[in-house]
């Protein structure tokens, strides 16, 4: 599709977003690493900017390619992201293994320091176990995960009922963490991100992507 035929609809920050990403929330469609990281971006530049410095929230493609780099290369890539003195870093997974678009499922994997583990959210059972899990051990020397000592856990995630709503809980449950972590919000997962409320978010990110565009329009003027 031609750049004049798919027009940019928001530029935030490092985020990117055209016509042809934003209609993926109108229907029942899998979501993109665009719309993934403009979520992500805003919780950790807006939402939750309180918390800034406890928090690392990666954009998905960079994730990507983490997986697909080599070990020694992976020290440079991540030294302007602070890992070390973060408390919480979230890694969106896609199940795609090349270096190429792709992948058909997304899962969430979370460090947390306090208790030196890494916690994996996946939707779909445990279908991107065994690449969050590698994920997670690519990352325990960069995040200083005591070695011998961190964990790998599957957590109780609620589940989607469909093909193609992986990305949105994703996106509800980083949303959700970062408000049980960093505001103290302890109502259970499953009351917050379900089948119902995940129904809604399409429409609430389409929302939020207006209102921030909205802003920015305001704030040139």
């Amino acid at each position: 599709m031609a750049e004049d035929e798919d027009p940019i609809i928001l530029n935030f920050n490092d985020s990117l977003l055209r016509k042809s990403d934003v209609s993926l929330l109108e229907g029942p469609y899998w979501l993109n690493d665009n719309i993934i990281g403009f979520c992500l971006e805003y919780f950790e530049k807006e939402k939750f900017s309180h918390s800034v410095d406890r928090l690392c929230l990666m954009n998905p493609a960079f994730v990507q390619l983490i997986k697909l780099s080599r070990v020694e290369e992976l020290s440079i890539l991540l030294e302007s992201l602070y890992l070390p003195v973060k408390q919480f870093v979230f890694l969106p997974v896609n199940d795609n293994p090349r270096d190429a678009a792709g992948g058909s499922h997304w899962s969430l994997l979370v460090y947390v320091r306090s208790k030196q583990e890494f916690r994996h959210y996946d939707s779909s059972g445990n279908t991107n176990s065994a690449m969050a899990k590698n994920l997670a051990y690519k990352l325990q020397p960069f995040v200083h995960a005591p070695l011998g000592r961190m964990q790998f856990i599957e957590m109780d995630c609620p589940q989607q009922q469909n093909g193609y709503d992986c990305g949105l809980f994703v996106i509800a449950i980083t949303e959700y963490l970062c408000k049980n972590f960093c505001e103290c919000v302890s109502i259970p997962l499953h009351e917050v991100v379900n089948s119902a409320t995940v129904a809604r978010k399409r429409q609430a990110i389409k929302e939020l992507i207006a209102a921030v565009e909205r802003d920015q329009h305001l704030s040139k003027s």
